[in-house]
């Protein structure tokens, strides 16, 4: 029986730009991941609820209700909400939160949610639509994957997947990682009971962001995701709740 022959293919554009820009940031940053694991049942409830009160509506998932997390807990946490040139932090005033996904010939594009902190969850979910949907075309704008001050990463469409080591996006302070839901054992109102838990994954550039300030944001991503109730799912005030 004769072996498959090799064959040589060349890399797709977006994908070169990917790997420079990846590389780039590995060579450049000094990333660090803290792994976390928090329970995702009354948010997965929250979603469940949206989805029947909104049949009309655009499709609400796990990552847009983890992104309105994020994006909220930045606003408190502005560390992390920051980007890196040379010498000098810019510390940004709105969120622009990148979402990654890849397309379907396996191609890693980042998408940018612009002011993705005074979004309601609507017009967030429908314009994360909107990209993604350009992005599989092959139609994305320069605007469109441009710009993000921080990015989510949803690592969990297999549910093997747990935590990853995601690579800081360029330039920026950090990228958090989605593992798989999955039901485990968990302690709840003091008793042992099975549990939907999400794995986290928070890589960090150490150069301009310490583990202390890191680690209170991951935990205040946390908070939001146990408590979603503290979520701010409409357009509302500048200034949100304490995380």
């Amino acid at each position: 029986m004769s072996l498959s022959r090799a064959r040589t293919v060349t890399l797709p554009p977006m994908q070169r730009l990917a790997a420079e820009h990846l590389g780039r940031s590995l060579r450049e940053s000094v990333p660090v991941t803290i792994h976390g694991l928090v329970d995702a049942e009354a948010l997965l409830a929250l979603r469940a609820q949206l989805v029947a009160e909104r049949p009309q509506g655009p499709r609400i998932t796990l990552t847009h209700l983890v992104v309105m997390a994020v994006a909220q807990a930045l606003r408190r946490h502005e560390a992390l909400n920051a980007t890196l040139h040379g010498r000098e932090v810019t510390l940004h005033g709105a969120v622009h939160a990148g979402i990654a996904q890849a397309l379907p010939d396996d191609t890693l594009v980042v998408t940018v949610l612009r002011d993705a902190d005074r979004l309601d969850v609507d017009t967030l979910a429908a314009t994360a639509h909107a990209l993604a949907a350009r992005a599989a075309a092959g139609r994305l704008a320069l605007e469109d994957v441009q710009g993000a001050t921080f990015t989510v990463s949803n690592g969990g469409a297999l549910p093997s997947v747990r935590w990853t080591t995601p690579i800081i996006p360029l330039g920026q302070a950090a990228i958090l990682g989605l593992g798989a839901v999955h039901e485990a054992p968990a302690v709840h109102d003091g008793a042992v009971v099975v549990r939907r838990l999400l794995p986290t994954s928070l890589s960090f550039d150490h150069r301009f962001v310490n583990g202390v300030p890191a680690a209170r944001f991951l935990d205040a991503v946390h908070q939001l995701i146990a408590q979603p109730q503290r979520i701010r799912l409409g357009s509302g005030p500048k200034e949100p709740p304490p995380c």
